[in-house]
């Protein structure tokens, strides 16, 4: 497992020395990151979803997604009464604390463990987070933020989300046995580029705060800790195994979703303390998942 993973760690340090040496700046970043949430990402989905064999018990990987992001939200909101902090600190802390980033971490790690079964099995866990992270989470950032959100605005956020629509797209796809191999050669080529990218976005948007540097990480094992915690339960109440069960502790545990940096941003919260947690949960979620999926991997 640490060989599979050490290459994806290079292309991360990849990305971070070229951000560092001026090679690739903010808007080169956010070209990758349109390229990445709008053709590559979607594509994998797609691909995933549309040929795995899914069977209604599988129902219960987003209601184990469920039940961790409830769990999280409440441990966020009951930490938020000792910590006293400032209502744009608890504010960024509610929008990124109840989050999994998927796209860039759980996907990868899943499809070079377990193939595209396991990441159609982790995509369908993300589903019920996708909809929670774009609806409410959405709507605390907006209420710490003390900007006004509507349905529409909400209604807005998921049908510009491109990754929510291939998802329903490739369950469609799955339904009406549509896996022509054109088709397949197409979200071939657009996702061969998926791993690439993810990576060297991750590596490019790496930055922590030296001065309090500490409470990030114990934020980020609270949250990683939680999350495992909270899909364990899942798991045992469920029933799964094997695959399934791998998808839930592997997304349970997730770092916080990339997306709550614009939330934070839009909504005027403390968006460095976003940037600077995420920064800490991605490598310490590393050194945590590679020896449990040691564990959990055929």
């Amino acid at each position: 497992m640490l060989v599979q993973l050490l290459p994806m760690v290079l292309v991360c340090c990849i990305g971070y020395g070229l951000k560092r040496a001026g090679v690739l700046g903010s808007g080169e970043a956010k070209t990758i990151g349109l390229l990445l949430t709008h053709l590559a990402l979607p594509a994998v989905i797609l691909k995933a979803l549309a040929t795995a064999t899914l069977t209604p018990d599988l129902v219960y990987l987003p209601l184990s997604a469920l039940v961790v992001v409830l769990g999280l939200t409440l441990m966020g909101f009951l930490s938020l009464r000792w910590l006293g902090w400032e209502r744009a600190k608890a504010g960024a802390l509610m929008t990124t604390f109840p989050t999994f980033e998927g796209g860039a971490v759980g996907y990868p790690l899943m499809l070079i463990t377990f193939g595209e079964v396991g990441l159609s099995r982790i995509v369908l866990f993300d589903l019920a987070q996708a909809i929670y992270l774009l609806t409410v989470v959405y709507c605390l950032s907006a209420w710490f933020g003390q900007a006004g959100v509507t349905a529409r605005a909400v209604t807005t956020k998921l049908t510009k989300t491109p990754f929510f629509w291939a998802i329903l797209l490739g369950l469609i796809m799955n339904a009406l046995g549509i896996n022509h191999g054109v088709v397949l050669n197409l979200l071939d080529i657009v996702g061969s580029s998926f791993l690439l990218l993810v990576l060297l976005v991750v590596g490019m948007e790496f930055e922590v705060q030296m001065a309090g540097g500490w409470v990030y990480l114990v934020v980020a094992i609270a949250k990683i800790g939680g999350g495992l915690g909270l899909g364990w339960v899942a798991v045992t109440v469920f029933g799964l195994a094997g695959v399934e069960r791998a998808a839930v502790l592997v997304g349970a545990a997730l770092p916080p979703s990339m997306l709550t940096l614009f939330f934070t941003q839009e909504n005027g919260l403390d968006t460095r303390f976003a940037v600077s947690f995420i920064s800490v949960a991605i490598p310490l979620y590393l050194v945590v998942m590679v020896p449990l999926l040691a564990q959990l991997s055929p």
